[in-house]
């Protein structure tokens, strides 16, 4: 957990964060509740742009979640990270007994972009 309480982006250019979340197949819809709690409070942060939990579509034994959030900058995601609220939700997320997460979180950069014409 605690690679998830930190972000060290350094920079002013937007960035988009991409993390997966494991989870055993049946605490799929539990850890899709408990995850809101963490998502409300860092969609008030200054920077924040939007953010998606997305779930696959076949089942599986483990669920495996990719959480896509857009920030203005990095420096702004750097900030929001150490928002007290948001350090004690995550908290309460990792340490929840009736989930068993495993995580791994990750900063990016867009360097090539298509859109429709």
């Amino acid at each position: 957990m605690t690679d998830s309480l930190k972000s060290k982006t350094h920079t002013s250019d937007p960035v988009v964060l991409i993390k997966t979340y494991t989870v055993p197949a049946e605490e799929a819809d539990y850890f899709t509740e408990a995850y809101q709690e963490n998502a409300r409070i860092m969609s008030t942060q200054p920077g924040f742009i939007r953010s998606r939990l997305h779930r696959p579509l076949a089942d599986a034994p483990e669920t495996r979640f990719v959480h896509i959030a857009e920030w203005s900058s990095g420096t702004a995601l750097d900030e929001a990270t150490g928002n007290p609220d948001w350090h004690a939700a995550l908290k309460r997320l990792f340490e929840d007994p009736a989930l068993h997460i495993t995580s791994e979180p990750a900063s990016y950069r867009v360097v090539v972009e298509f859109r429709s014409s």
